[in-house]
């Protein structure tokens, strides 16, 4: 047999220059008449007992093996080529020379044996072949050799070539026409590379012409084969056509790639199971050569022949029929005897052995050898399935499957990751070559499996190194997205742990048993199909009240845990977001957080990967929608000035009246908080989950924008709350700021005022908290005071992030510190001794109360250039006189050379008295600046990007919250339970 391998015989098929080398053996009962080129099927060693019984005078010799046409596995299909029709006179003729009609099989062989090729070629003049044309056609013609393997981006190569031109010789013409151009085209000096026509070979290639949607034809390929050294191109193009609505084309390619191409595929065969019945005949084919090795031909050479299991029980009981107990039988029967009545050696049902017995009728006969045919087969197929599993390796034992003709027992993971798919189609090859390309490479599949429900990559599991934080011999199983996998009965959405033991469902039809001989197994487990793990199994009494007390176990349960199906997570976001939209709903400042995030928890670990972007995006568009009523309402009743009412100035609202209408947006804008940092964290563990699928998975992106949609909704919702707090509050702060310019604190009718108006706040307020201790401050600090307690005990209670916080704090202080310094650089009347000693009494008073609420540090931040202002207007005047300009910018560099120069040239020294010289700036400086600071530095909002608050691995946290998961929880076994039938209800 050819290292090439010999092509199925499935039609009388035979090219041009075809030997013939067979044994006896399978035409030994050909019937009188030829069968036709598309009457004989494909046959096996177990086939040719099938064959109708033919006189002697047949010749018994005849083999499907060819030598050198013998293309590389995979062989073009006889289904996409024919022979060229003939007249009946030629018919005779053609056989007697294709057969070689009185020879026997070793004297063929040895006048064949290394002059093959020349006599098929040249032995025989032209008339005597039927496919060849008359001896007028030996006249050149055109043949086009496609392929660019010399060069890139060639198309094809018209050659001059007869009909006794080879492969070879075409292969040489390309390599010279190839080469003349090349030298024409290169320089001197350049040295060109020097090719050999043994590096390339000519392929037959049958395919058709597709039409792109751009236009352009793209040549599809349906089969190939190698051309040998020797063949005649034109030869086989007028022997052979494609069937109709195919074509053929010669191409010349690379021997390496082609090689390595062909190698390629016969791993895949393999892999698949297609190559199970073509390595089957191809072994018998080698077993029933006869003859030493030597006496084969050149079939023989350089080729190790190895006897299956199935070959040696073949012919163990070739040998046990011979010498059977029937005397007559084995004494008469020849060495060829015929496989049919070989006697059987398979014991019987009842422990006997089935003998050959003499004698009965013609029926009787026949029955015996179809039963004897019968056993035959079934010896083969036992001998081919004893197989012992792996004891160095995991493998997955199948337990049911699909098709039983691809199926195999043991699938044995070799590498530390194994991946199960079915065969990818053309688009879905392609999309994997762009993959590729882009330098994204996908997984490459380990298993194919013939279900037609499966994925292309269904199941990834993965060992050893491949996980080296789990222990020996446990695996992690992986599903791949959208693909439906149980394990032990129950769906299996994400990565989980793969123990020995374990039964793994892949679609509809696949049943495994994990085993991994290392370690010791676990007992299987007694579970039922995957198909049938959510029918319930008891209704039994015992088993209601079994049911009964594990829902009372759930209902009390402190579990931060909220189990619901899919099918009510609609549901069960409405009720939540209804129920706890304002901040009296009982639950808790954070309980829309809290309960949103037990829902999208237990969605991420226990429900489909799909449901959880959608989950994402409807949650955020409910919050989203009800902020914008709040803020809505808010502005009915806090309507912004326009110029329309310029001339009618609003009195400031009331800070407790503001208070209380700021705390359904201080409330959102603190979940979407929250909600935002849970809601991250979770788009990121599904991001780390995609690690193994397929880069560019359109489904993939999709679920990726759904989420960054849904995260850019909480984005807005904090935006648009914080921007609503700010303003309101930076609104009032505006009326109350200029007294802290105005009052005198060490006039004695302030300090009565400030008592006044002590008694009034502790008999309406009752406030005991020293921090929000206002009682010594005078009235206008007091009211300015009041706005900042205000605002901090709203974010209090809202449990506003300390980030967030700081930030709204933050833009007050830069409020406050803009409107004051440019209130005071505009009023030159305050810029003296006394005035500024006043402002920065007042400045003190406010700065030691956010001290002592926390604020200290934000305030010193934001004021900062106020309090610098204010410090150089408190500088003593006899002082001052004596500074000059550089010591003064020196002292106050947050002073901008503008702002100093105005603070000096205003300086209230006294009625006759000059600036001295010593305040005058130097030449040059650059005086052009603003003096008065833009509202528009405030500093951007950052959304924060932190550790959620809400750990769902604790208990419930709140009395409130576990009374609203009660509630939630009996609300969703409501649901189910309604839909029960009325003898599966469980009562609480």
């Amino acid at each position: 047999m050819e290292e090439s391998g010999s092509p199925r015989f499935r039609k009388l098929h035979f090219p041009v220059g075809l030997w013939i080398n067979s044994p006896r053996k399978h035409f030994a009962k050909l019937g009188a008449r030829w069968p036709s080129a598309a009457s004989v099927k494909s046959t096996t060693s177990s086939d040719a007992a099938s064959l109708p019984e033919a006189p002697s005078s047949v010749p018994s010799s005849l083999s499907h093996s060819t030598g050198s046409l013998a293309p590389p596995s995979p062989s073009p299909s006889p289904a996409f080529l024919r022979p060229r029709p003939a007249n009946q006179q030629s018919r005779a003729k053609r056989l007697s020379h294709l057969f070689l009609r009185g020879r026997s099989n070793s004297d063929r062989d040895r006048a064949i044996g290394e002059h093959e090729r020349e006599i098929w070629a040249h032995s025989a003049t032209p008339s005597s072949h039927h496919y060849l044309p008359p001896a007028s056609s030996n006249a050149p013609g055109l043949v086009k050799i496609y392929g660019d393997a010399l060069s890139s981006g060639a198309n094809y190569r018209s050659l001059l070539a007869n009909m006794y031109s080879t492969s070879r010789q075409l292969i040489q013409q390309v390599i010279t026409r190839y080469t003349e151009r090349e030298r024409e085209n290169e320089s001197e000096d350049t040295a060109l590379q020097k090719y050999s026509p043994e590096d390339f070979l000519l392929c037959d290639v049958i395919g058709k012409p597709i039409q792109q949607p751009d236009g352009a034809i793209k040549w599809q390929t349906e089969c190939r084969r190698s051309v040998a050294s020797w063949e005649c191109p034109l030869q086989l193009v007028d022997m052979w056509r494609p069937k109709d609505g195919f074509e053929r084309r010669f191409e010349i390619q690379r021997l390496d790639e082609y090689e390595r191409e062909e190698k390629e595929k016969e791993r895949e065969r393999e892999r698949d199971g297609e190559s199970y019945q073509g390595v089957r005949w191809r072994r018998s084919r080698m077993s029933s050569g006869g003859g030493p090795e030597e006496e084969r031909g050149h079939r023989g050479r350089n080729t190790e022949l190895r006897r299956s299991i199935s070959d040696m029980n073949l012919s163990l009981r070739r040998r046990q029929g011979n010498v059977s107990n029937d005397p007559r039988r084995s004494g008469n029967a020849p060495n060829g005897q015929d496989r049919k009545n070989i006697v059987s050696m398979i014991a019987t049902e009842g422990g006997e052995v089935t003998g050959s017995r003499s004698g009965g009728g013609e029926t009787d006969r026949r029955t015996r050898q179809a039963e004897e045919e019968k056993d035959t087969c079934d010896l083969e197929v036992m001998s081919q399935s004893l197989i012992l599993p792996p004891t160095d390796r995991p493998y997955f034992l199948l337990l049911q499957g699909y098709d039983q003709s691809k199926d195999f027992v043991l699938y044995i993971m070799a590498g530390h990751t194994h991946v199960f798919g079915r065969k990818p189609t053309f688009q879905e090859r392609e999309m994997d070559r762009e993959r590729e390309r882009k330098g994204k490479r996908p997984l490459k599949v380990d298993t194919y499996l013939s279900a037609p429900d499966l994925l292309v990559r269904h199941l990834l599991i993965r060992r050893d190194t491949a996980v080296p934080e789990q222990p020996r011999g446990q695996a992690l199983a992986r599903p791949f997205r959208g693909g439906p996998v149980t394990l032990n009965g129950a769906p299996l959405y994400r990565e989980a742990v793969l123990k020995p033991g374990d039964l793994l469902g892949l679609g509809s039809h696949f049943l495994f048993l994990y085993r991994d001989p290392r370690v010791t197994p676990a007992p299987p487990l007694a579970l039922p199909p995957p198909w049938q793990g959510d029918m319930s199994t008891s209704y039994s009494p015992g088993g209601m009240t079994d049911r009964q007390e594990m829902l009372r176990l759930y209902l009390g349960s402190t579990e931060s845990l909220l189990r619901f199906q899919a099918k009510h997570a609609d549901a069960l976001l409405q009720e939540i977001i209804l129920k706890n939209s304002n901040p009296d709903s009982g639950g808790g400042a954070l309980a829309p957080a809290y309960l949103l995030s037990l829902m999208i928890d237990y969605a991420s670990k226990h429900l489909d990967p799909a449901l959880l972007p959608q989950l994402l995006l409807k949650a955020a568009n409910q919050i989203k929608g009800i902020v914008w009523d709040k803020i809505k309402e808010f502005g009915d009743k806090h309507p912004t000035q326009n110029s329309a009412e310029a001339d009618v100035e609003l009195p400031p609202p009331s800070m407790q009246k503001l208070s209380s209408d700021l705390r359904p947006l201080m409330f959102w804008m603190s979940n979407a908080t929250e909600l935002l940092n849970f809601f991250q964290v979770k788009v990121e563990a599904m991001e780390k989950e995609w690690e193994f699928e397929a880069p560019g998975d359109p489904v993939l992106s999709a679920d990726m924008d759904t989420c960054s949609e849904a995260l850019a909704q909480l984005d807005d919702v904090i935006m648009h709350t914080f921007q609503q707090c700010v303003y309101h509050l930076t609104k009032t702060l505006y009326s109350l700021l200029p007294a802290l310019l105005d009052t005198n604190p060490f006039s004695s009718e302030e300090k009565k005022k400030g008592k006044a108006g002590a008694k009034d706040r502790d008999g309406n307020e009752g406030q005991g908290d020293e921090e929000e201790d206002v009682s010594t401050l005078p009235p206008t600090v007091a009211g300015l005071v009041d706005v900042y307690r205000c605002s901090l005990q709203l974010s209090r209670e809202a449990c506003l992030s300390p980030p967030l916080t700081s930030q709204t704090f933050g833009y007050l202080f830069f409020f406050t510190n803009t409107s004051l310094l440019n209130t005071l650089l505009e009023r030159d009347s305050l810029f003296s001794w006394s005035r500024a000693v006043q402002i920065r009494t007042n400045l003190d008073l406010v700065l030691d109360w956010l001290q002592g609420a926390g604020l200290g540090d934000i305030a010193s931040e934001f004021l900062k250039k106020l309090s610098v202002t204010v410090n150089f207007l408190c500088i003593p005047k006899t002082r001052l006189i004596q500074s000059s300009w550089s010591s003064l910018q020196e002292e106050h560099p947050l002073l901008n050379p503008s702002q100093l120069q105005h603070l000096l040239t205003h300086y209230k020294l006294g009625p006759t008295r000059a600036p001295p010289s010593s305040w005058a700036p130097p030449l040059g400086t650059e005086l052009g600046g603003d003096i008065f600071e833009s509202f528009l530095d405030h500093p951007p909002l950052i959304l924060p990007n932190e550790t959620p608050r809400l750990d769902l691995n604790q208990p419930i946290p709140s009395p409130e919250l576990m009374k609203e998961v009660t509630r939630l929880r009996t609300f969703l076994w409501g649901l189910d339970h309604d839909e029960l039938p009325a003898n599966q209800r469980t009562r609480l």
